[in-house]
């Protein structure tokens, strides 16, 4: 028999176990998180973390990311913090796995064959004449790509106790609702359906710029940004870096996850 609950509980977290911080590019946003203590830095950007001291791997291809995910929880899961940089490139690979994924099933066994052969020469992603499935009609190879990114979700969050995405911002121009102008506004860069399933699944959202000297985390979800989160100490905005006279970054991660009581 299940016993129902009586009483209410106390909150069974404080911190995100999942954070997705987006910014426009050179924003610092590699350099921050590359300070937080037994971390690992999955950088997926070509040359994007070479002036960048840590623990980094950098990764060229969907095939050795995965291999790596495996290796960590292989390894127990060492790093306490695993920050992947960036899943925007990430989702950029999901569309060609997405599309080898729809190639084995059968209703695409005719995908990027020549001649459309089932058993013809198989065309590869390293050809111009390699279609991706988002060219499939009335947008159905989407779900292929995402598929293939909610897969990737599910055994990155295996690989750490803490888990950062880092994104790139994406411009947008929407109609103000007061006056009727179009104005510009900020979003993360994600693929559609994407951008919602990886928004509501992690623990916060912020949106991180500079002011001056100073880098900052904007949790607050107003005038069309996308922000926020479950944790109740992430609100309004959040002073994470301030460039030190020596020229160093001095981070203040401990305001992000707070200290064990």
């Amino acid at each position: 028999m299940i016993e129902l609950p009586k009483t209410p509980r106390k909150p069974l977290s404080t911190n995100p176990s999942t954070l997705i911080l987006y910014a426009s590019p050179k924003a610092g946003k590699t350099t921050i998180a590359a300070q937080l203590p037994n971390s690992l830095i999955l950088e997926l950007e070509p040359n994007g973390a070479n002036f960048v001291e840590g623990t980094i791997m950098d990764i060229d291809k969907a095939s050795v990311f995965d291999a790596t995910l495996d290796a960590i929880i292989e390894a127990g899961c060492p790093y306490e913090y695993l920050i992947i940089d960036t899943v925007t490139m990430l989702d950029t690979w999901s569309e060609i796995v997405g599309t080898y994924n729809y190639m084995n099933k059968p209703q695409g066994k005719k995908f990027n064959r020549v001649n459309e052969d089932p058993r013809g020469k198989m065309i590869t992603h390293l050809e111009k004449e390699f279609v991706t499935v988002h060219e499939l009609a009335n947008g159905s190879g989407y779900q292929h790509s995402r598929d293939q990114m909610i897969r990737w979700y599910d055994k990155i969050i295996k690989a750490a106790p803490h888990v950062i995405f880092l994104a790139h911002i994406k411009d947008k121009f929407i109609e103000a609702k007061q006056s009727g102008d179009t104005v510009e506004a900020m979003d993360i860069n994600l693929t559609g359906k994407v951008k919602s399933i990886y928004t509501s699944r992690v623990d916060a959202v912020g949106h991180l710029f500079r002011r001056g000297g100073k880098a900052i985390i904007n949790f607050n979800n107003e005038n069309s940004i996308i922000c926020g989160g479950r944790c109740s100490h992430l609100t309004g905005e959040v002073e994470i870096s301030e460039k030190m006279p020596d020229g160093s970054i001095k981070t203040y991660w401990n305001k992000i996850y707070l200290p064990k009581k």
